[in-house]
């Protein structure tokens, strides 16, 4: 009788668990964003390729924020004909957990604390029509002041620090979520920091020809 109990326990809880409710979207997941070409000189825009020249590939970089895609495409978005287009990132989400690796950085004077932590970076690219090939640099850009900027996930609270000679991280998120890294140079060298989300953002891509 007692393991009859037992089991029709576990049924009620898996029921219970089953008829939760999804935590709410987050606005601030939602990114708005245009899509440039720029010349060698970040602060000069050359004509856009055609649609029909390019792709838009966005996948994350996880367990550490350089190197190669370790994902496929979880968001695909849509370009209009203005070149703006929307990612929701709360669409995505389950799949980003999914797809955390451990945190294992390429740059060896970085550390995530606490140890086990997980980082992913979203890492966007602008492919190819019909190929795999980059067409150019790609990077997140504020429109105001022509900053470059990352766009990390951290799965809890956490800190991403790390020094060189000439380059310094003090990143910081109270709480798991997407972060904005961007960087400022000073007498010490560039420093990367989290940052509020850009008021005018702009994913640019520095084209080879």
């Amino acid at each position: 009788m007692r393991r009859l109990e037992g089991a029709a326990c576990v049924v009620v809880l898996l029921w219970l668990s089953g008829c939760r409710q999804p935590p709410a979207p987050r606005a601030d997941w939602i990114i708005r964003s245009q899509l440039v070409f720029l010349s060698a000189d970040p602060a000069t825009e050359r004509a856009p390729l055609a649609r029909n020249q390019f792709r838009l590939f966005f996948p994350y970089i996880a367990g550490d924020i350089y190197g190669s895609p370790t994902t496929g495409d979880f968001i695909n978005p849509v370009l209009g004909a203005d070149y703006r287009f929307e990612i929701d990132l709360n669409r995505s989400h389950a799949a980003l957990l999914a797809s955390l690796e451990p945190t294992d950085f390429s740059v060896p004077y970085l550390k995530i604390t606490p140890a086990d932590a997980r980082v992913a970076r979203l890492a966007p690219m602008v492919l190819q029509a019909d190929g795999i090939e980059p067409v150019g640099r790609t990077d997140w850009l504020d429109g105001d002041s022509r900053h470059t900027l990352m766009l990390l996930y951290l799965d809890r609270p956490a800190t991403i620090t790390g020094k060189s000679p000439t380059v310094e991280f003090a990143i910081r998120s109270a709480a798991a979520g997407y972060v904005w890294v961007g960087s400022q140079v000073g007498s010490a060298g560039t420093v990367y920091t989290a940052m509020p989300a850009p008021a005018h953002l702009l994913l640019a891509v520095t084209t080879h020809k």
